[in-house]
C-alpha cells in the first residue's frame, strides 16, 4: 500500500512532465503553423487529456504565451551554448542559425509578427526581447569591441535585420537567402562603412 507521501512526489513529477510535454507540443505547433493552433490538437499531440491542458493552462492565451517563452528561451541557450569567442564569428553564425530556424519554423515568424488571439501587444516579440534580446546585445557588444562591428550599428538595427530577413528566407532556395545574408554582413562591417543617414 502506497502511503499519501510516497505519491505526492510521483503526482507533482507527473504533471512537471505533463507541463512539459504540453509545451514543447504547443512549441511545436507554433513554430509550423503559427499561433492560431486548436488547442485540442496541442493536448492530442502532447498525449494528455483537454482536463490536463486546462489545470496547467486555463486558457489557450496562457499556453501559447508559456510555449512562445519556452521556444525563445531554447533558441537563447542553444545559440549561447555555440559562442566560441570569436566576436564576428559568432554574431555571423547566430544570424545564419537563426535564419535556418526561421525556415525550418515558418510559423514562428508569423507569431513574431502577430499579437495573440485577445491580447493587445505581441507576446513573441516580448519573449524574444527579453529571451534573445540580451544574447543579441551581447554579440553586438562583443563585435564592437573587437573592432569588427561598425560603430554605429545597435542591437535593435541587428534585430531588425533578422526580421527582415526571416521574411525573406522561407520563400526562396537556400542559396539565395544566404548570399543576401553575406550582403547584409559586409553592411555591417566596420572596414569602409559609410556614415547612415539617421543616428
Amino acid at each position: 500500500m502506497t502511503s499519501p507521501l510516497a505519491a505526492a512526489p510521483v503526482a507533482r513529477s507527473d504533471a512537471v512532465r505533463n507541463r512539459v510535454r504540453l509545451l514543447d507540443a504547443a512549441a511545436g505547433l507554433i513554430t509550423e503553423r503559427g499561433s492560431d493552433v486548436d488547442v485540442r490538437e496541442i493536448a492530442r499531440r502532447a498525449e494528455v487529456g483537454m482536463g490536463t491542458l486546462y489545470r496547467h493552462f486555463p486558457t489557450k492565451e496562457a499556453l501559447l504565451d508559456a510555449a512562445l517563452e519556452h521556444v525563445f528561451t531554447s533558441w537563447a541557450a542553444a545559440a549561447s551554448a555555440a559562442l566560441t569567442g570569436r566576436a564576428w564569428s559568432d554574431l555571423s553564425r547566430f544570424l545564419g542559425d537563426a535564419l535556418t530556424r526561421q525556415t525550418a519554423s515558418p510559423g514562428l515568424l508569423d507569431a513574431y509578427c502577430q499579437a495573440l488571439p485577445g491580447q493587445a501587444g505581441n507576446t513573441a516579440r516580448q519573449h524574444c526581447r527579453q529571451q534573445v534580446g540580451p544574447l543579441i546585445a551581447d554579440l553586438v557588444r562583443a563585435a564592437h569591441a573587437s573592432g569588427d562591428l561598425r560603430p554605429d550599428i545597435t542591437a535593435e538595427d541587428v534585430s531588425l535585420l533578422l526580421v527582415a530577413l526571416g521574411r525573406i528566407a522561407p520563400v526562396v532556395a537556400e542559396p539565395a537567402w544566404r548570399r543576401i545574408l553575406h550582403v547584409s554582413l559586409d553592411g555591417l562591417r566596420a572596414s569602409s562603412a559609410t556614415p547612415l543617414p539617421h543616428p
